[in-house]
């Protein structure tokens, strides 16, 4: 199996990983930018990559476990992005994170302008940002339309299955158990 192959079998989510993840991470957990938080984020990234073709749902995973791993502030905090995307890196260094360089850049991509009210029209990107922004009615805020990068992300039934679990602070428990955050 060429090199490529064999990083494309590994499992993403390995208890390291999300160890690390967890064990640096600086915010009360049970805060709004939290694991509940990236749990409901990979729900609705994993909703999305289902209706958006050429969109990579292991990554948007990833994206939704790292995007705000490195927020230092419940706040205002303009720069998380960019740590989250340098924490990527260095977790791929450290060999926690077994992807190749090209998925790499593209979640370093997405963490770095995830918090920059932009769209892409990256399919797997796309299904990133507009997870995270599905996930803003933990805070009681409608995602604006023109802030949604794919058309599953505008359709009602979507909007209103995140906003349904974004309020409720529903907690995916197959992505929890595989994660390794719930017994």
């Amino acid at each position: 199996m060429n090199a490529p192959a064999l990083m494309a079998s590994l499992p993403l989510f390995t208890p390291a990983l999300v160890r690390a993840v967890l064990r640096e991470y600086r915010l009360p957990p049970g805060g709004v930018h939290g694991p509940g938080h990236w749990l409901r984020v990979a729900e609705n990234g994993a909703a999305l990559a289902a209706l958006t073709p050429g969109a990579d749902a292991a990554l948007i995973e990833v994206f939704a476990l790292l995007h705000d791993a490195r927020r230092l502030s419940e706040g205002d905090d303009g720069q998380h992005g960019e740590r989250a995307a340098a924490f990527c890196k260095d977790l791929s260094r450290r060999g926690l994170l077994r992807i190749g360089s090209a998925r790499l850049a593209l979640l370093m991509e997405a963490c770095a302008g995830h918090e920059k009210g932009g769209v892409s029209a990256d399919p797997t990107i796309a299904c990133m940002w507009d997870a995270d922004r599905l996930e803003l009615a933990r805070l009681n805020v409608r995602p604006h339309p023109a802030l949604l990068s794919t058309e599953a992300a505008k359709a009602p039934p979507m909007l209103a299955a995140a906003w349904e679990r974004g309020r409720g602070g529903a907690l995916n428990r197959e992505i929890a158990t595989r994660w390794g955050v719930l017994g």
